[in-house]
């Protein structure tokens, strides 16, 4: 989905991100959304394309932030290195320390175009402005947030016997997604539950004769772990291969209760390297 929200960002406010010029929107083709996502959509800091924010491990960045943004409380890490990754590189989402998350009404990133939108909080709507690229909104405006109006709407919906249903189902016919929705015939038969599971059965047809290249196995050294593979929403084929990054929840940084740590050598942040090597002094 498109948004045409702003057509250039320049990054110059977190340090780590390099100033970075995105392409217009009318020069930007966004991937579709096929399946549906699991966690929060996003959009990117470009303010052009809407997709499934990355998780934990899964690649981020790149071209115009083409590879994606990161779920809420992740940043787009460097692959090799310690800090964010520097845009157009390809980047790796994981927590890092320095950015703790933060609340749901404070900017969630500087970089990200301002939003509006409503939350709901202990019975009422708190709707608010921010920067941000996660699009967890609750509703878009105070008026399809606020708790009463479904209360109004059922208050004031006139009298006698209203039937509803709720039937749906798609079918591939011709090959494209055939659906329908809101019927009563509880008969009616259908290939699939939803669009995202007929879209699935689709790419699923298109990709049954095509032979990825062949991957060779890679091992990672023990601070370090395997990144998940990217492969867009429609494509056969990963377009970010699985790669060894550093793991940083695998390293020891504290020293024993009573001692006193004394830095010899600071992670750089590649695998083999990812962990500091110190000294636990009395």
């Amino acid at each position: 989905m498109r948004f045409e929200v702003i057509s250039l960002i320049i990054f110059l406010t977190i340090p780590g991100y390099q100033a970075y010029n995105c392409t217009s929107c009318e020069d930007t083709t966004c991937p579709p959304i096929l399946f549906g996502c699991k966690g929060h959509r996003a959009i990117d800091p470009c303010g052009c394309c809407e997709h499934c924010a990355r998780g934990y491990m899964e690649p981020c960045g790149g071209e115009n932030w083409e590879i994606g943004y990161c779920n809420d409380g992740l940043k787009c890490a460097a692959v090799n290195g310690t800090g964010l990754a520097e845009i157009p590189n390809i980047g790796i989402c994981r927590d890092l320390k320095e950015f703790p998350l933060k609340h749901y009404f404070e900017d969630n990133d500087e970089i990200c175009p301002i939003r509006t939108g409503c939350y709901r909080a202990v019975g009422h709507c708190d709707c608010i402005t921010k920067h941000t690229c996660i699009l967890d909104f609750f509703q878009y405006s105070e008026e399809l947030c606020n708790p009463m109006i479904d209360f109004l709407n059922r208050f004031n919906e006139p009298e006698g016997e209203q039937r509803y249903c709720f039937w749906r189902g798609c079918d591939i016919t011709d090959g494209k997604c055939a659906c329908e929705s809101g019927l009563c015939d509880y008969t009616r038969r259908f290939q699939f539950r939803d669009i995202w599971e007929c879209n699935k059965g689709l790419v699923n047809q298109k990709c049954s004769n095509v032979t990825c290249p062949e991957v060779q196995p890679i091992e990672c050294p023990n601070d370090s772990t395997l990144s998940n593979a990217y492969t867009p929403q429609g494509d056969c084929c990963p377009k970010v291969p699985s790669f060894c990054t550093c793991d940083f929840n695998k390293c020891n940084n504290e020293c024993p209760r009573g001692r006193r740590k004394v830095m010899i050598w600071k992670s750089n942040g590649i695998p083999g390297s990812c962990c500091d090597r110190f000294l636990c002094l009395v």
